[in-house]
């Protein structure tokens, strides 16, 4: 039995139930208690801020071909941000030279100011990833800018961001335009805005892999293009052999949690997953295990997706593909789900304008992702149960029945406003 996409109607579809509302106010006001209660940590430079902070500094003061030099960013974090009585060394900066650019106007003004700028630069990109998804997103021309605004501050990797002044709404806004362009089959154009997202390559190129791989090539061509800019801007900064001590001074940091990495048995991917569910045997069994469930989650998602899909079926498609590289990435932090809000969206909205056979297919696609949803859950598994980790599980169930979904043999008319 043919699905068709129907076009939206307030009728139809009421989006502001009470207790929708009263479910997002809930998690702001829990957000704003908790950002409200760390605001001093905050002034003394205790969030990843201070990372770019430090790296831009560098960079104005002329010391690019250091920037990798643990010793060079403790002094200059020491003296432009502050010292932080128990750290013994910076908190690193471990992304790619480009990146700190962005960074490098906020560097006259003082720590606090800077890291305000930057939230508020974070909340002007969110009206940004509305603004440019609305563009192919039905459901989101029912609402205004601010309710998905604040919509995605309820969602705690995205308060995450701010609570860290982090960079991953930059990344979600370059997937969004990244996707826009897809949907018009602009693929090199695509391509370009990935290459732009590389600053956090992890979570990309396993995006764009899975694309080529579902008979999208040409975003390799923008890609390609656009990463060989970044190498070269990159050298230019800091030089060719600042720029080749980078790979190896990044994978010391992630091994290190003594010297600011993030333990990997903490991380919600596959790998930290493994690591924690194994953590009373040796690391490297966990580490092989993690190798071998992204693997086999990659694999799931490229044969999944591999028929060419259209319409309402390559959101479906795409968010499989977003999901995916947030779990099997090699590193992954909580606000870096923040990702997640673009197929959050777009399963929601394939939910609501797909007549599908039978209600139990939406039902099925948005159960798993509940618990996601629900802030005072990270919370917990954040500061008590220290196992961010097991939030992996319901999100591989989410990755299932979107897999599942996408390869349905179904056929969909698009309606000509979509």
């Amino acid at each position: 039995m043919a699905a068709e996409r129907k076009p939206f109607s307030p009728g139809r579809y009421k989006w502001r139930p009470h207790f929708l509302r009263i479910f997002v106010a809930g998690m702001v006001c829990l957000h704003l208690f908790f950002f409200f209660n760390q605001r001093e940590r905050i002034k003394r430079g205790y969030p990843d801020f201070t990372v770019f902070y430090t790296a831009a500094t560098i960079l104005r003061e002329g010391l690019g071909h250091q920037l990798y030099d643990e010793h060079v960013q403790y002094e200059v974090q020491k003296k432009s941000v502050g010292e932080i009585a128990e750290r013994y060394g910076p908190l690193p900066y471990i992304h790619p030279p480009f990146e700190a650019l962005i960074f490098l106007p906020l560097t006259w003004l003082p720590y606090p100011q800077a890291f305000a700028a930057w939230d508020l630069l974070n909340l002007v990109l969110l009206f940004g990833v509305f603004l440019r998804l609305r563009q192919s997103v039905n459901m989101l021309r029912l609402i205004p800018p601010w309710e998905f605004v604040i919509g995605s501050l309820a969602f705690f990797p995205v308060f995450d961001c701010f609570l860290q002044g982090q960079d991953s709404i930059l990344l979600l806004l370059l997937c969004v335009l990244g996707f826009n362009a897809l949907k018009r089959e602009a693929d090199i154009l695509a391509g370009c805005w990935f290459a732009l997202g590389v600053f956090k390559f992890q979570f990309i190129l396993p995006v764009v892999l899975l694309l080529m791989i579902w008979r999208r090539r040409r975003v390799a061509i923008g890609f390609a293009a656009v990463a060989a800019m970044l190498v070269l801007i990159s050298a230019g900064l800091v030089g060719w052999r600042g720029l080749l001590q980078y790979p190896a001074f990044a994978l010391l940091i992630t091994r290190s949690p003594s010297l600011g990495g993030v333990a990997a048995g903490f991380a919600p991917n596959l790998r930290g997953l493994m690591l924690g569910l194994l953590s009373p045997f040796s690391k490297p069994l966990g580490t092989a295990l993690g190798l071998f469930a992204s693997a086999a989650l990659f694999y799931f998602a490229a044969t999944k997706g591999r028929p060419p899909a259209q319409g309402a079926k390559f959101e479906v498609q795409f968010s499989l593909a977003v999901a995916v590289s947030t779990l099997v990435a090699w590193q992954t932090n909580m606000h870096d789900l923040s990702l997640l809000v673009l197929p959050l969206v777009l399963v929601t909205d394939y939910c609501l304008s797909t007549q599908a056979q039978e209600r139990r297919t939406r039902f099925s696609l948005m159960l798993p992702v509940l618990p996601v949803l629900i802030s005072p859950l990270w919370l917990i598994l954040w500061l008590i149960g220290g196992a961010v980790n097991l939030i992996v599980i319901p999100l591989l169930w989410w990755v299932w029945e979107i897999g599942k979904e996408v390869s349905r043999d179904s056929h969909f008319s698009v309606n000509s406003g979509c």
